[in-house]
């Protein structure tokens, strides 16, 4: 079914001018069919696709909060043969810009002169793709992203609210760009950069996380662990966090946490919520480099004097009062 601003734009691209009589909305959550949103009936799943014509239907993919997920769904509505629709607000000036198919454009974005946008892309509302940029084929570039002059996205690239990439730069394919990051660099394919200005803590291959990791900690001595630590505690504290930012029932204790539907910005937003609950030091890189349950609850444990640690979820417990 995707995202509610996808809704509105199908909405506003018919509106402006109509192209279909009839818009409905499909997903394989069972227990979504039956409702509507913005008056819009959620169908049933995306098997009602077998019955569409492909000569006088079309589908668009409004999946848009994660490049994988986005290729997923596409892979899958691909299989049944109907035409994909693009989606591009009519408020958006698209003169001197390329456009592939399948590409949505949302309100309030701005298409450079000479910027092309790749199949399957999506410059969601506010986005800027600066002159000359090239955004390859399923990208996403979240609301408010700055991609600025000639930069280059190779394909499946994620562009995070708010994030700005300096002129000039190439970011590799599959990459992920975290939200309100500054990119002054090239950014391999694969790797993920978060913060201003961006560090590099996840690549694929040879590049690993020990720039970063080394970056951060010959800084500063790290405590020697402490047995006095209650792991348990910390354990269920970190599990009670992810379940608030992931919006989940249960968190595994080894499950990843991006794997479970975390983003740069759900990484972000737990390293806050593990401050107010425990009163650490948190930080959202943490969350890359220790994606679980576990591996946190080590981390912090570890690295941690134990006394002080309860005293800190004391402190961070009698706030919350």
């Amino acid at each position: 079914m995707g995202n509610g601003e996808g809704m509105r734009l199908a909405l506003q691209v018919n509106r402006a001018t109509e192209r279909w009589r009839r818009i409905v909305l499909l997903d394989d959550d069972a227990g979504k069919h039956g409702s509507t949103r913005m008056d819009l009936s959620v169908a049933g799943s995306f098997e009602l696709l077998r019955e569409a014509d492909p000569a006088l239907d079309e589908v668009a993919n409004l999946v848009t909060r994660t490049t994988s997920g986005r290729a997923r769904a596409r892979e899958r509505i691909a299989g049944f043969r109907i035409p994909f629709a693009s989606l591009v607000h009519p408020g958006v000036d698209l003169i001197g810009a390329q456009l592939a198919g399948e590409v949505s454009v949302y309100e309030h974005a701005i298409i450079g002169a000479a910027a092309s946008v790749g199949r399957s892309s999506v410059v969601l509302v506010g986005a800027v793709v600066g002159h000359g940029s090239q955004v390859g084929q399923g990208c996403v570039v979240a609301p408010n992203a700055v991609i600025n002059a000639r930069v280059v996205l190779e394909d499946g690239v994620y562009v995070g609210s708010n994030a700005s990439i300096l002129p000039d730069l190439r970011i590799g394919a599959g990459a992920t760009i975290g939200a309100n990051t500054l990119v002054h660099c090239d950014v391999p394919a694969g790797a993920t950069a978060l913060g201003v200005p961006a560090t590099l803590i996840r690549a694929s291959g040879a590049d690993t996380l020990a720039a970063a990791v080394e970056a951060r900690e010959t800084s500063a001595p790290t405590a020697k662990a402490d047995s006095s630590v209650d792991t348990a505690t910390l354990e269920s504290d970190i599990v009670a966090a992810m379940r608030e930012v992931l919006s989940l029932a249960d968190v595994p204790r080894s499950g990843n946490f991006f794997d479970l539907g975390g983003t740069s910005l759900k990484a972000i937003q737990l390293s806050r919520r593990l401050g107010e609950r425990c009163g650490i030091a948190a930080d959202a890189l943490d969350v890359f480099r220790f994606p679980t349950v576990a591996a946190l609850a080590a981390h912090y444990g570890g690295a941690s004097d134990g006394a002080a640690l309860s005293l800190a979820r004391q402190r961070a417990a009698m706030r919350r009062r």
